[in-house]
């Protein structure tokens, strides 16, 4: 039976839980001895949690260990929620009262089959409560109590203050209530502020019920508004036909798309970005206009997230080699750092990295982006909009002037004619430009830079892969065979040494995948003024490649095996990527 409101609002006690075995484990790992073990149990009143949390925080073993021997006792799987990704419709299964009274936060859904991460995940009684308030099957496992209280209030600040916004608008009601929606309804409901407010009650709901796109569209008999749930039932809402020009004209508003005269039941889509603050959370929502008929608009919830913290440039596993040349460079008042990669390769993150570093040093950095992918504070962020003739070279040319030691991020340097030579005009007037392109390799960004005649400015190229990262919880170290050995490394007989490497298995910290996340294999080629001599003289992309000094280039393949050797990846992951 679900506690009542009064006594799930009660204040809420850490759990207190006995655990003997726990005690003989480490006793026999040589962790504590007998003594302390007494000692602190007598401290903390018998409540072996709480002196699993101070052997953590004393650091006399690590947490993974230690929390694998607390599994090891209890028979249950531990997940790490400080690694751990939630899903976030799963979350919101669980009341937040009872996540809570229970110390238990849903993390994902596999099948039938939802992961919540208790405290006790041995309470039977805890399990049949938490199958019913979510109405299906619940596997229990192991997190510590203090980062089931992290993380219950990183998720639910997040969603349920979304929640709560969209509760107060008036066309909530409607929108729930899956009806067809009218003029007639939103002004009964709340008058003209229901119909004025549709258009962003309509990407909340969206966020609350974990759409990824909304999609809206209208004919003469009237329209409707599609919601895309991934792994989910898709469901859609009646709208009167008189609505939808209304939410159409501001949504297009709201995405910096201007209306122009077209002709009858042309096709032609129209795109812009949305980008709509709410407490606790940032929602970015992509737009796509499209006129004819039936009238279209697609609404891409692809920032439906928490804040995203822009990533340091140290916390990305560039080698210390390349890690070296890009700081180096990036001190520097002006030059041109070009960051190359294919398609959804983490290209913008590594580019958004070196801005945060820049703007630590110099104040005056701008961006010129035809998609704004991060928030920077005290940078300023300018999106292409070609429909209002704001294109990336005059927003660049605009910029020229403002002194030395200013820096530009260009999102996609071949994005239209005349921006690479916007971007040597301002590197030669003294500013720093970050530019990005899309290539497999350095060598590959050179040759195409070169033919775009843009490359005697360029003072480095930087390019990322991605490949899948090793969970470090279960990785596996082995010998490498000595035919393997022997391909990577000069050796004789006489010389050669043991190699290890590492291979995924799985576990409950990466979801039984082996992996947990992606990490950068990077290529770097640094343009000395031998080289940029070459390029001025007309020489050739071939040429001036040969002309570059071993110590300022760091190839993928040799910044794969490192990483590789390191723990980080594994050869299969390698072989994965784009030749080039």
């Amino acid at each position: 039976m679900i506690p009542d409101s009064t006594t799930a609002n009660a204040p809420v006690a850490a759990p207190k839980i006995e655990n003997p075995r726990f005690f003989r484990i480490i006793e026999e790992h040589n962790i504590i001895d007998r003594d302390f073990i007494n000692d602190l149990l007598a401290e903390f009143d018998n409540n072996a949690l709480d002196v699993l949390a101070t052997l953590i925080q004393s650091g006399i073993a690590s947490k993974r260990r230690l929390c694998q021997y607390w599994c090891d006792s209890i028979g249950i799987a531990h997940v790490d929620l400080e690694k751990t990704l939630f899903q976030q419709d799963v979350v919101r299964r669980v009341p937040e009262r009872i996540a809570r009274q229970y110390y238990a936060i849903a993390v994902y859904q596999m099948g039938t089959t939802i992961t919540v991460a208790t405290a006790t995940p041995d309470n039977e009684d805890i399990r049949k409560i938490l199958e019913e308030v979510t109405g299906g099957t619940v596997s229990l496992v192991f997190a510590l109590p203090q980062d089931i209280e992290t993380a219950i209030e990183k998720e639910y600040a997040g969603s349920f203050s979304v929640y709560d916004f969209f509760s107060k608008l008036s066309a909530a009601r409607l929108l729930r209530s899956q009806k067809e929606i009218t003029a007639r309804n939103l002004l009964h409901t709340g008058g003209r502020d229901a119909i004025n407010q549709l258009h962003v009650a309509v990407i909340l709901y969206g966020v609350i019920r974990a759409a990824s796109e909304i999609r809206i569209t209208g004919g003469s008999g009237g329209g409707r508004i599609a919601f895309g749930i991934p792994n989910g039932r898709n469901f859609h809402i009646p709208v009167e036909a008189s609505l939808l020009d209304k939410m159409a004209e501001r949504l297009e508003l709201l995405a910096g798309i201007q209306r122009k005269t077209e002709a009858h039941g042309s096709p032609e889509a129209r795109h812009g970005q949305i980008r709509l603050p709410t407490p606790g959370k940032k929602i970015d929502v992509k737009v796509e206009s499209r006129a004819g008929t039936p009238r279209m608009i697609l609404l891409k919830l692809t920032g439906a997230k928490p804040f995203r913290k822009t990533p340091d440039i140290d916390c990305l596993f560039i080698s210390s080699r390349i890690h070296r040349h890009l700081i180096e460079i990036l001190t520097k008042s002006k030059g041109h750092i070009v960051v190359a990669g294919p398609a959804k390769s983490g290209k913008s993150t590594l580019a958004y990295a070196m801005i945060r570093q820049r703007a630590a040093r110099f104040k005056n950095c701008i961006t010129v982006e035809d998609t704004i992918k991060f928030f920077l504070p005290g940078v300023n962020q300018y999106q292409v909009n070609h429909s209002a003739n704001i294109t990336a070279t005059k927003l660049l040319d605009s910029e020229n002037g403002k002194g030395s030691g200013t820096t530009t991020y260009i999102q996609n340097i071949k994005g239209e004619p005349g921006l690479p030579d916007a971007a040597a005009r301002a590197v030669l007037g003294g500013r720093f430009i970050l530019s990005g392109i899309v290539a497999d390799t350095a060598t590959d960004a050179f040759e195409k830079l070169t033919d775009l005649g843009a490359a005697s400015t360029v003072t480095a190229i930087v390019c990322q892969q991605l490949a899948g990262r090793l969970c470090d919880v279960c990785k596996v170290r082995y010998t490498l065979r000595e035919n393997h050995v022997d391909m990577l490394f000069e050796t004789n007989a006489s010389s050669r040494k043991t190699v290890h490497a590492w291979h995924e298995k799985g576990c409950p910290y990466c979801n039984h995948s082996g992996f947990s996340g992606l990490i950068g294999i990077h290529d770097l080629l640094v343009i000395d003024n031998q080289q940029k001599k070459l390029i001025i003289d007309g020489a050739g992309a071939a040429d001036v490649l040969t002309a570059a000094r071993p110590e300022n280039t760091c190839t993928m393949h040799y910044d794969g095996i490192k990483k590789v050797l390191r723990g980080l990846t594994t050869f299969d992951e390698l072989s994965r990527l784009p030749a080039g």
